[in-house]
């Protein structure tokens, strides 16, 4: 059940993170090529922080954390501030400079 509210939260974040890539992506770069970065580094980075603490969880046999209010709140601020963090810092960056053909 955790995991679906995890699902929504993320898909809710998603829907959000287009006003917020306007707002704050370098301003050379297109709007839709920052969404879309941002989207994947977000997605990407979370979906294997949340695979390795999971895993990890497993190992040490802690999944009845999970079960608590304050350790999925843990592991949902563990996932979702680097993603967030990393996908901010790369919209903010210049856009690549291609060399002209010649």
């Amino acid at each position: 059940m955790n995991y679906t509210i995890a699902v929504f939260l993320w898909l809710a974040l998603l829907a959000l993170a287009y006003p917020y890539v306007r707002r704050v992506k370098h301003p050379q770069e297109r709007t839709m090529a920052a969404y879309l970065l941002f989207v994947t580094l977000f997605s990407a980075v979370g979906s294997v922080i949340f695979l390795v603490l999971a895993w990890l969880i497993a190992q040490l046999g802690s999944a009845r954390l999970l079960r608590e209010p304050f350790g999925f709140l843990a592991l949902l601020i563990l996932v979702l501030l680097p993603s967030f963090l990393i996908a901010r810092w790369q919209i903010r960056r210049p856009p690549w400079q291609r060399p002209e053909p010649k």
